[in-house]
């Protein structure tokens, strides 16, 4: 089976590794891991807050594995906050649309015969068609299969701090909603495609 390319649509996975105080385990991939532009801007945008800070500090440090993939939403975003404007609630969300639809997009990971893996924590992403070569991945099937490898002692034991901060600088509002509890996803591509490292 083919190790896929990690794609982040979506602010989730990461927000959920930070609270868990586990970015780190995205290195133990040992793999592509691309960021949509706006989901990156959403992510580090507030770098007075610890986790806007830390996580940038993190992805710009480890580049690569990770690239950040531009998309005419993130562009028009971006734009907007150089000049003091409003900001889209959802831009996060428009640009994952306009990444997994626009040509350049996901197409350029999605060659033919080469696995990608979609990490997402919003369950409704697995409502679009999907193409054979397409892994679905949630960060809580991330979690067991790091388990299932021996990346990690325990799934459970990241989980509950993801549920219930405890780390320094997470507070009660961090705690995630994770809605694929207890098994997660882990949906290989109809083409055979595999994220976990050996």
């Amino acid at each position: 089976m083919k190790r896929c390319t990690l794609i982040l649509p979506d602010a989730g996975p990461i927000n959920s590794l930070w609270v868990a105080d586990r970015l780190d385990l995205l290195l133990k991939l040992e793999m592509r891991i691309v960021i949509v532009d706006a989901v990156y801007d959403e992510l580090t945008s507030d770098l007075s807050y610890l986790k806007d800070y830390e996580v940038k500090l993190f992805i710009d440090g480890n580049s690569p594995p990770f690239v950040i993939a531009k998309t005419d939403i993130g562009k028009l975003e971006r734009e907007k906050r150089r000049l003091g404007q409003r900001l889209k609630k959802n831009a996060g969300e428009l640009a994952m649309v306009d990444f997994m639809s626009a040509e350049g997009g996901i197409a350029e990971y999605l060659i033919a015969d080469e696995p990608v893996a979609i990490l997402f924590e919003d369950v409704g992403l697995r409502l679009f068609s999907k193409p054979p070569n397409l892994h679905l991945l949630s960060t809580v099937g991330l979690l067991r299969g790091m388990e299932e490898v021996g990346i990690i002692q325990s799934a459970d034991a990241v989980i509950t701090e993801m549920l219930h901060p405890t780390r320094p600088g997470r507070r009660p509002q961090d705690a995630r909603r994770l809605t694929d509890l207890p098994d997660g996803t882990d949906e290989p591509a109809a083409i055979g495609s595999s994220w976990k490292p050996d």
